[in-house]
């Protein structure tokens, strides 16, 4: 089984997560970091040269949930706050960075993230919370309704977790709004 990446090759073999990456050895060290941490993130088997070999997490990406509208948007909002609650507590001072969509896992209980070559810079959960908004709201879908809902939840628990206020929030989503149309450009 193949997994979708832009920048690497990233498949399921024995029941492992095998990922060839320039970065690997740098991303092993990341998630060894975190999941001493408890954060909810998968654990490294071997890392070597530039390949990742880690566990399997069940799951489903957030923009295949989005897509087939399949979750409760105040369950997903929660269980998305809680991953990153444990992530803030484990790395104060520090932001996810790399908020894609597809880095995330909800299995209908929990989240996992997944990614981290990009991952450990400082920032603000504001700025998380901001982009992770803005991936939300650029998604094109059928179950917009949804969508929105999950928005609204996410936001409003996030500002509440992390002291945030909604305008640093919005700010941050604005931003990331430009980033995305520069990038795509």
């Amino acid at each position: 089984m193949k997994f979708h990446s832009k920048r690497n090759e990233v498949f399921l073999r024995d029941g492992l997560v095998h990922k060839h990456s320039p970065a690997a050895l740098q991303e092993a060290a990341a998630l060894r970091l975190l999941h001493e941490q408890d954060v909810p993130v998968p654990q490294v088997i071997d890392s070597h040269d530039n390949l990742l070999i880690l566990e399997y997490l069940p799951g489903e990406p957030l923009p295949d949930l989005i897509e087939h509208g399949n979750y409760e948007p105040q369950a997903l909002a929660l269980a998305l706050c809680s991953w990153f609650t444990a992530f803030y507590a484990a790395m104060p001072g520090f932001s996810r960075g790399d908020v894609n969509g597809r880095n995330f896992l909800y299995d209908g209980a929990r989240v996992v993230s997944v990614d981290f070559e990009d991952a450990l810079v400082p920032g603000s959960p504001a700025c998380d919370a901001g982009k992770l908004i803005a991936f939300l709201a650029t998604y094109d879908t059928q179950n917009m309704a949804l969508q929105l809902d999950l928005t609204a939840h996410f936001t409003e628990e996030f500002a509440v977790r992390f002291n945030c206020s909604t305008d640093e929030i919005r700010k941050a989503y604005v931003k990331e709004l430009a980033a995305m149309q520069k990038r795509r450009a």
